[in-house]
């Protein structure tokens, strides 16, 4: 029998309404291939009317701004090194930098996305539009909050959509960030040239310092509500709940979810009983667990971040109140929204202070290497920034094929 998909239908109606918005705006809307986009000067004044309504707190943000942006192009700099030079070592590729994309699935860990697989990581679709929506508006915004502070002129807001991948831009005046649009030919214009290196610097961290007070902002609200909520629909049992995951032994054993009250005859009344119950099994070993379910032997596993024999099991020692259990379902979903939101603003504001062009990351570098090293020695960077999209594009494209 056929099964309606409610992700389905949601992702249906919305590339159908954003295909239809579109086709309705045709006359202002430009496209360069896949490429759409649309010019506007409305919502400048809300950008300027924020800027001069906290001036003072707008300097300070972009002072910290620039700290904390350069700390992360650093770590993520750092960390991007350690995987390449992993990824060499272990001769494999699934371990770098995936698409996020969206999917028609819920994971199974329950937090809306798993890790990513072969290249790709997929999200729920309405997680992943809600995302991308709340990522992209308060990174441009703080963009154009702050350069106004700063002295910059706005030439544009707008929307862009690449392929089906809604986004958003603030372009400066006399520069053009798209294809299209007034410049003077004679000039050669680098994304936010004008004013003093600091100011630039402070626009250009910017971004991506407001995904990560965004993604604090968020997984704040999801530890209050979980807290908030345990305290309230949650209650205590004596022994641990489990859930056997699919795929792995508990399951395969026919185990799916009950208490749990030995492994291997040692009773089990708490987590850290189970921790030290299994702190010395290996994958291959046989397990014995006494459950609620029955009996059941088992073979562990070995599992990628997994230390130890891998039993399969997803655990807690607490149960939904009945009274509660017909909202469990929206309250899982609600967290799993936060979780993803909070996590793509981390992930993406961090890859986007990569120190390679036309990143927030790259350009805050050239903007340094100007200012200190001379406008020659961009060259080096604009070098750098090609081979290292050539290997974060190689990799993914390398993951989705073999």
């Amino acid at each position: 029998m056929f099964e309606v998909n409610p992700r389905l239908i949601f992702a249906i109606v919305f590339v159908t309404a954003l295909s239809l918005f579109m086709w309705r705006d045709r006359e202002n809307v430009e496209r360069h291939f896949i490429l759409f986009y649309r010019r506007t000067e409305h919502g400048l004044e809300y950008i300027d009317a924020i800027a001069k309504k906290f001036p003072r707190f707008w300097k300070v943000y972009g002072s910290l701004g620039v700290v904390v942006g350069l700390l992360s192009l650093v770590v993520i700099t750092g960390f991007t090194g350690m995987m390449f030079v992993d990824m060499v070592a272990t001769q494999t590729i699934n371990d770098g930098f995936a698409l996020v994309l969206p999917g028609l699935e819920s994971s199974d860990t329950g937090m809306g996305m798993d890790e990513p697989e072969a290249g790709a990581m997929f999200v729920p679709v309405e997680y992943w539009v809600i995302a991308i929506a709340v990522l992209m508006f308060v990174h441009e915004m703080s963009h154009g909050i702050v350069a106004r502070i700063e002295g910059f002129e706005i030439n544009s807001v707008g929307w862009i959509v690449l392929g089906i991948i809604p986004g958003a831009f603030v372009e400066p005046k006399g520069e053009n960030m798209l294809p299209g649009g007034d410049s003077d030919p004679s000039e050669s214009h680098t994304i936010w040239e004008g004013g003093g290196w600091k100011s630039r610097l402070k626009v250009l961290c910017a971004g991506s310092f407001a995904n990560y007070v965004t993604a604090a902002v968020f997984f704040l609200l999801l530890l209050g509500l979980s807290t908030g909520v345990s305290s309230y629909a949650i209650q205590e049992t004596e022994h641990l709940n489990y859930q056997a995951v699919e795929g792995y032994p508990a399951y395969e054993a026919g185990m799916t979810q009950g208490e749990l009250y030995e492994v291997n005859g040692v009773e089990i009344g708490s987590v850290e009983d189970l921790r030290n119950a299994t702190a010395d099994i290996a994958p291959g070993d046989e397990v014995v667990m006494n459950t609620s379910e029955g009996e059941f032997t088992l073979e562990t596993v070995e599992r990628d971040g997994f230390d130890g024999g891998y039993i399969g099991i997803g655990l807690g020692n607490v149960e939904w109140k009945e009274s509660f259990e017909p909202y469990q379902g929206v309250f899982q979903w609600f967290t799993s929204l936060l979780f993803v939101v909070g996590s793509l603003n981390l992930f993406i504001g961090l890859f986007n202070m990569l120190p390679i062009k036309p990143l927030d990351g790259g350009l805050s570098v050239e903007t340094l290497i100007t200012e200190f090293w001379g406008e020659d020695k961009v060259t080096y960077l604009n070098r750098f920034s090609l081979i290292g999209w050539a290997l974060i594009l190689g990799t993914i494209t390398l993951a989705l094929v073999l």
